[in-house]
């Protein structure tokens, strides 16, 4: 239990950037009655980031260039890997504290 308790510690530490939150995908009408949107063909698609701010609750989200998402989705699976590893580190701890 030590050595996996040691193994988690720096392997969090290493992980690389982190970013919170998932990527979104959507699809517009303008309001032109003659657009191709309304006959259903929306435009897009369009990408955001969305997340929840930590001190109002609220959801926010924040438009991306498509050119951003390979690296966003990196730092956001490096985020997921580090909560789930920290969420076994804690637990470990707990369990050493135990005896």
């Amino acid at each position: 239990m030590e050595s996996r308790y040691k193994e988690l510690k720096e392997k969090t530490y290493k992980l690389g950037e982190l970013s919170l939150g998932s990527i979104q995908e959507k699809w517009k009408k303008c309001g032109d009655p003659d657009c191709r949107c309304a006959r259903g063909e929306k435009h897009g698609p369009y990408y955001y980031l969305a997340y929840t701010d930590r001190d109002t609750g609220k959801t926010t989200t924040v438009y991306l260039q498509e050119e951003e998402l390979p690296e966003l989705r990196k730092r956001i699976k490096n985020y997921e890997k580090f909560r789930d590893e920290l969420h076994e580190l804690v637990e470990i701890e707990v369990e050493m504290r135990r005896g």
